[in-house]
């Protein structure tokens, strides 16, 4: 069976159907305090189909543990997108240079920046390719939540991929996908196992050498599927729930949850924990 032009359509529609049921985000807190006086900073690089609100409890847990944030907002609708009150829907491409853009901005004025950056999701995919395309000097380590290093292979989007290919009619129905899937979410194509993203980005290189990987991953994520899928093999490991047999852990509540938040502050460089 051929892949039909509309599944990656399919695909785009659960992600922003996930995302819009999700629990409401809390309210975004104040704007932080320049960091530019920090040793180092942490950046937060939102999920698709996101925004920087989904990292407000996690930034009162930094704040509090005397690290600097920066919110991060990636792949906002262009003016010829669908405009949609979400982030997160470009293509990680774009995400990237928004992510260079964001660290520019950061490091600009100062003489050394040294950054550990928190990904959910497909913040992952957006930060991989900001290393492959500027570089490490800036970035020390890397902690996601919910990595996507594999894709999804949810609903079966991937394998109806790759018959696609032996079948050898990929091209055609991509030429066909694109208009119709791209102005609404261009990554939420980019997600699906053995897209030609997740090719490319693997055949440059993940790991980064001289990068501190920690992925937190969830055995329930429902997102990132099968959810063993979700972390490299030479990253540091960390599956939710715990061994205090704790509630399991939705791929989109994993930034708000109290043992993912404990998680990431124990991965962060200078923690003390």
């Amino acid at each position: 069976m051929t892949r039909s032009p509309c599944s990656a359509m399919v695909s785009a529609v659960a992600v922003l159907t996930l995302a819009a049921v999700a629990p409401a985000p809390a309210a975004a807190d104040p704007s932080p305090a320049p960091c530019s006086g920090a040793d180092a900073a942490v950046a937060l690089v939102h999920d698709l189909a996101s925004t920087p609100d989904v990292w407000s409890d996690l930034r009162a847990d930094l704040t509090g543990a005397g690290f600097c944030t920066v919110p991060v907002t990636w792949g906002q609708p262009a003016g010829t997108d669908v405009p949609i009150p979400l982030a997160g829907l470009r293509s990680v491409d774009a995400g990237a240079r928004d992510l260079a853009d964001a660290l520019d901005e950061l490091c600009g004025q100062r003489s050394q920046c040294t950054v550990d950056v928190v990904a959910h999701g497909a913040g992952s995919l957006v930060t991989q390719r900001y290393l492959q395309d500027h570089g490490n000097d800036r970035v020390r380590s890397l902690t996601t939540l919910g990595p996507m290093w594999h894709g999804t292979e949810i609903a079966g989007l991937a394998a109806a991929e790759q018959t696609s290919r032996d079948l050898g009619t990929y091209d055609a129905v991509l030429a066909l996908e694109k208009p119709l899937v791209d102005p609404l979410c261009a990554g939420c194509r980019e997600i699906i196992a053995g897209s030609d993203l997740l090719r490319d980005l693997h055949s440059r290189g993940v790991p980064t050498a001289g990068i501190d990987y920690t992925d937190i991953v969830s055995r329930c994520d429902g997102l990132v599927v099968p959810p063993e899928n979700g972390a490299l093999p030479t990253s540091t490991v960390v599956t939710l729930p715990g061994p205090d047999s704790s509630p399991c852990v939705h791929h989109w509540e994993l930034p708000r949850d109290g043992s993912a938040r404990d998680a990431v502050l124990t991965a962060l460089p200078g923690s003390g924990m």
